[in-house]
C-alpha cells in the first residue's frame, strides 16, 4: 500500500488521509521529532528518503497507489521534514489534487518558519492551494521555544516570532489553522492554548511519544 522511492514512504496511509513525505530538509532539530527517536521510522514505514527528493509527478504517483487501496477525505503534506521547503511542489501537487479529487481536504503540517525560509509572507500562496494548516508551536515561551525545537542558526533569534506570525496571516487568510503542542515536561500546554486562542486559531494537545 505504501509507494516508495529507494525504499523510502513518499506517500503513506493513516487515520483518515494520505501522508506525504516531500522532503528530509528542516529548520529545527525538536527534541521530540520522531525521526531521531524512532531512527527515521513510523510503524512498518522508513522515511528516509535516499538521495534526491520525489519529483511531483513521483509524488503524485505515489498518492495515487495509496488511494487505490484506502479511502481517505484529506490529503496532508507530513512527512520527516519541513515541507514548506518545497513550496512551488505544494502548490503544484495541490493544484493537480484539485482537479482529480475536487472534494479532498488539503492540509499542511508545519513548524512554521516558512515564511523565513523564503523571506516573505507565503500564506497567501498556501491559502491559494490548501484547506487548513497545523502548526506546531509547543511553547508559549520564546526561550523555552529556541530549547525545544533546537533551529538551525538561522532561526534561532526570529524563529518564534515568526512562527507566531505566520499563524496570524494563516488565520486571516481564512485557512482553518490549528496551533498544537506536544505534551512535554516543563512545557505550559495550557499557555499554549490561551496562545492560540489569542491568535484567532484552534488549539491541540498532542501526546508525547
Amino acid at each position: 500500500m505504501i509507494a516508495r522511492r529507494d525504499d523510502a514512504a513518499i506517500a503513506y496511509p493513516f487515520k483518515n488521509g494520505i501522508y506525504l513525505n516531500i522532503t528530509n530538509r528542516c529548520p529545527t532539530a525538536c527534541r521530540f521529532c520522531i525521526k531521531r527517536l524512532l531512527k527515521w521510522r513510523f510503524e512498518q514505514w522508513n522515511f528516509r528518503l535516499a538521495g534526491a527528493e520525489p519529483s511531483v509527478s513521483q509524488i503524485l504517483a505515489a498518492i495515487c497507489a495509496v488511494a487505490r487501496r484506502k479511502r481517505f477525505s484529506e490529503i496532508v503534506f507530513c512527512g520527516y521534514g519541513e515541507s514548506t521547503y518545497r513550496l512551488p511542489e505544494i502548490l503544484e501537487i495541490s493544484r493537480e489534487i484539485r482537479a482529480l479529487r475536487p472534494r479532498a481536504r488539503l492540509r499542511l503540517n508545519t513548524v512554521g518558519l516558512g515564511n523565513l525560509i523564503w523571506d516573505r509572507n507565503i500564506v497567501p500562496e498556501l491559502r491559494s492551494a490548501l484547506d487548513a494548516v497545523a502548526v506546531s508551536i509547543n511553547t508559549a515561551d520564546p526561550d523555552q521555544w529556541v530549547r525545544i525545537h533546537a533551529p538551525l542558526a538561522h532561526f534561532r533569534r526570529k524563529g518564534f516570532e515568526s512562527a507566531i506570525e505566520f499563524v496570524r496571516h494563516c488565520v486571516a487568510s481564512g485557512l482553518d489553522t490549528t496551533v498544537t503542542a506536544v505534551r512535554l515536561p516543563g512545557a505550559d500546554v495550557a499557555a499554549v492554548r490561551r496562545l492560540a486562542a489569542s491568535l484567532g486559531a484552534k488549539f491541540r494537545p498532542r501526546p508525547a511519544l
